[in-house]
């Protein structure tokens, strides 16, 4: 089996890591290892979580969970594989949390069952967190595109999954369309990664993570979905700023009307023989774009997702997601847009 960091685990290494934060220096642009896989270098993934991977890792949480975790399917990919998903947490508010829609985008699957092993757990703050949110994870949207490391989907036809929110040409889209609709999530929150190496505007300093709080204009949402999005992209950033161990940027503004979250908040849309959805329950939907490299940082890379999802969590949890504070938010750098490597 290819390695998996439990969740009980990274989260031990976590804390350890957050006692000693400090700040990374600027790692140099065109080293293997670095930010840009080199044309001659050898990229293993035989440390990524595959498919089989996901499957085995979600029996063992469940059947250890105490009855705390429920495992299903949505449906089934073009290529025939279960669309898994664990439901954690019985609060009055679903939280959707969603890895690698994009199926080279590696890490984010790790991550989150990180995160439902930690949530499954006795601990306090899992505790409060599912007595306050249902929770529903998906750790791998795009298995078919996972298991031939592509960004899109393979069958019928090669196609962006996080842009057929609009046609529902593949059968991942309708099946995650009809669990949205039905689970009713008020906030979600959607992991990718970036496949360039970008660095800070205004510094030299490379760039870790990418804030997407507006996946639509600010125009298309209510002002109660545009005041979420910002207060959990500003628990995010202040949660890796405690880390201190990542530079972060905002991603560039962008208004992209068939991809999952922008349809999650504008509704509207449905597949072939179902009834749009016009009136959304999500009040937030935001994304993470962290850097794509990692052979020999993948613990990195995953806290990079698992700290501000985490923080996240808590947040709408314990009801502080609703006073987050979010003057900083127009303050946030941006950085520039390099194409690097192949993820």
């Amino acid at each position: 089996m290819r390695r998996i960091v439990t969740g009980l685990a990274g989260f031990a290494m976590l804390a350890t890591v957050l006692t000693g934060a400090g700040t990374v220096a600027a790692e140099p642009p065109h080293l293997p290892g670095g930010p840009c896989v080199q044309d001659d270098q050898n990229v293993s993934l035989s440390s990524v979580a595959g498919y089989d991977d996901v499957i085995r890792e979600l029996d063992r949480i469940e059947r250890t969970s105490q009855g705390r975790v429920e495992v299903a399917s949505a449906g089934v990919s073009g290529e025939g594989r279960e669309l898994y998903y664990a439901t954690v947490g019985t609060g009055p508010t679903t939280f959707w949390l969603q890895a690698r829609i994009h199926g080279n985008e590696l890490h984010s699957t790790e991550a989150v069952l990180q995160i439902l092993d930690h949530l499954a757990s006795g601990s306090p703050d899992a505790r409060l967190i599912r007595e306050n949110l249902t929770v529903v994870i998906i750790p791998m949207y795009n298995p078919d595109g996972a298991e031939a490391n592509i960004r899109q989907s393979t069958t019928p036809t090669r196609i962006d999954l996080n842009r057929d929110w609009e046609n529902f040409a593949q059968p991942e889209t309708v099946a995650f369309w009809k669990l949205w609709r039905d689970v009713a999530p008020e906030l979600a929150l959607d992991l990718h990664h970036m496949g360039q190496a970008p660095i800070v505007e205004g510094t030299n300093d490379l760039n870790q993570f990418q804030i997407g709080a507006r996946s639509i204009d600010p125009s298309r949402m209510t002002a109660e979905q545009w005041l979420t999005n910002r207060q959990m992209a500003m628990a995010s950033v202040e949660a890796l700023d405690r880390y201190g161990l990542a530079n972060v940027a905002h991603y560039p503004l962008i208004d992209i009307t068939n991809a999952g979250l922008s349809r999650m908040l504008m509704g509207g849309t449905a597949p072939a023989g179902e009834q749009p959805v016009m009136q959304t329950p999500t009040k937030g939907a935001i994304f993470y774009e962290v850097r794509s490299v990692g052979q020999k940082s993948n613990g990195q890379l995953e806290n990079l997702f698992r700290i501000p999802t985490m923080a996240v969590l808590r947040a709408a949890a314990d009801g502080s997601l609703a006073q987050q504070d979010v003057s900083g938010y127009e303050d946030l750098p941006f950085a520039s847009q390099g194409q690097c490597g192949r993820f």
